[in-house]
């Protein structure tokens, strides 16, 4: 087992305290900041660096490129460095946007997602991006923009990227623990119209909000047939719904938000093809009834066999590393991964990195000071393995 000598340690807080400190929170987001501070982090090394810009302006995406031999497949770790927003700052105990080192724990806003994996593969690319020797293939760090809304950044480096012949490791907080699957997410907006009628004759109207309960009550049995062993069971959970005018009057229209979460057997197209299926018997029990869908997030499920190479490297880096076998385990919540195989489905994403997703979006936000630098031993034994 390795450890990280007081120095590095300390080298390692300060390239997190950074992180923390530079303001990410999106919206609005405004990553180029952070891209401007790793960009510097990376000079005088021998990555190749670009920035790569999205559609909102202020959101610059970073790939740092280390040219390799080619006789190993690309490596590419990818972490994004926007964070949800902090809320309300009275009720931290702490400053969010200042790095609180406290009882073996680093606090503030994006410790657990994903500052500290972020910093973890940063770290790690630069000591690999300081040798004069080269690596057996190329590798890559992609610090994306976006990633907590509509991924804009990964969409927008995809084609910068050899996602057609590499492997990616996203650096999302699993505790260490190797993610080989995540779930899907559908988002879908529903609006519905039926009739008015008066409360004391609803057989003369069509109640828009019985109408979209049913479509609910019909998805969600539909999704939760399909069931993964790591993931659970698919979800369709109702997250917003806005109807009806007065007490004494039957809702005429009625709009739904529906947060949607696949499993690797499901499609999100076979979902939404399903809620249409669901919306045409409606229509055909209660004529005049309209249905319309609006798509708002849609990113697929992402799966890697646990035997394939791209695992059991990591999983022997973190072997020597805790002396233990490493746990595998499901996602519930979605990555730049889901934007990388929309253009790549057969690109292998694995997931690792320091935090716990149930540390991550809270009011004192955290991360467990040995599981950041465990991750930081652990990718640079990873990076180690592309050099002779």
């Amino acid at each position: 087992m390795s450890t990280m000598r007081q120095q590095e340690q300390e080298d390692a807080l300060a390239l997190l305290n950074r992180l923390v400190e530079t303001d990410t929170q999106n919206p609005p987001g405004r990553e180029s900041r952070l891209a401007d501070f790793l960009t510097g982090f990376l000079q005088g090394t021998h990555a190749v660096l670009q920035r790569i810009p999205c559609s909102e302006t202020g959101r610059d995406s970073l790939v740092a490129h280390l040219p390799g031999t080619g006789e190993k497949r690309p490596l590419i770790l990818c972490g994004h460095m926007d964070t949800v927003p902090s809320g309300d700052e009275a009720a931290w105990s702490v400053s969010p946007l200042v790095l609180t080192i406290r009882d073996g724990r680093a606090y503030g806003r994006g410790t657990s997602d994903m500052k500290s994996g972020l910093a973890a593969i940063a770290y790690a690319f630069r000591e690999a991006a300081r040798r004069d020797d080269l690596p057996q293939g190329d590798i890559y760090l992609a610090a994306t923009a976006d990633e907590e809304a509509g991924g804009l950044g990964a969409a927008a480096m995809s084609a910068q990227l050899p996602l057609s012949t590499g492997v990616v490791y996203i650096a999302e907080p699993t505790d260490n623990a190797i993610g080989i699957s995540a779930k899907g997410t559908l988002w879908l907006k529903v609006r519905l119209q039926g009739r008015t009628a008066h409360g004391a004759y609803p057989e003369r109207g069509i109640n828009a909000i019985a109408m979209a309960y049913e479509l609910h009550q019909r998805l969600a049995a539909f999704c939760a047939a399909h069931e993964d062993p790591l993931l659970g069971a698919s979800t369709c959970t109702l997250t917003g719904i806005q109807g009806g005018v007065k007490a004494n009057m039957v809702a005429d229209t009625c709009t739904l938000t529906l947060d949607i979460r696949t499993t690797p057997d499901l499609r999100n197209d076979e979902v939404l093809e399903e809620a249409r299926r669901i919306a045409g018997t409606l229509r055909e029990g209660h004529p005049g009834l309209q249905l319309a869908f609006k798509v708002q997030n849609n990113r697929a499920a992402v799966q890697v066999a646990p035997s394939s190479l791209e695992v059991q490297a990591l999983a022997r880096v973190i072997a020597a590393e805790t002396g233990r076998e490493p746990q595998q385990k499901g996602i519930r919540f979605f990555s730049d991964a889901s934007i990388f195989v929309r253009t790549n489905p057969a690109v292998p994403c694995v997931q690792f990195g320091p935090g716990r997703e149930d540390h991550a979006h809270i009011v004192d936000e955290y991360v467990e000071l040995s599981s950041y630098f465990s991750s930081i031993i652990c990718y640079n034994k990873l990076l180690a393995s592309y050099f002779r």
